[in-house]
């Protein structure tokens, strides 16, 4: 379950908006709540948003395990074609890489 801490962090985060999502105040954010209930989800979707914030695998994405100028730890991905997969070392091995992460939602 997440603390009141952590709800009220998640809410300023969002209260900023980004790129693509307009500001939200935490006043409306707490009207829409109290008219939705915790049901922010799409509908048909297993979890909703008080599922999501109170999963430890979520919560431990809020922790960061790598500080700027940290190499990054070696991962692999699918490719596009989902035919198989590339590494970063592999990458590496070739080239410099720039890893890149944010929210494009």
């Amino acid at each position: 379950m997440p603390s009141p801490r952590d709800i009220l962090a998640y809410m300023r985060t969002v209260g900023r908006g980004s790129p693509v999502d307009r500001p939200w105040s935490i006043a409306g954010q707490m009207l829409s709540n109290l008219r939705l209930g915790s049901s922010h989800a799409p509908e048909g979707s297993p979890l909703t948003l008080h599922d999501i914030m109170a999963s430890p695998d979520y919560r431990n994405l809020m922790t960061a395990k790598v500080a700027e100028g940290d190499l990054a730890p070696d991962f692999e991905l699918p490719r596009v074609d989902g035919d198989s997969f590339v590494r970063l070392s592999t990458l590496l091995d070739e080239k410099p890489v720039a890893l890149v992460f944010g929210s494009y939602t």
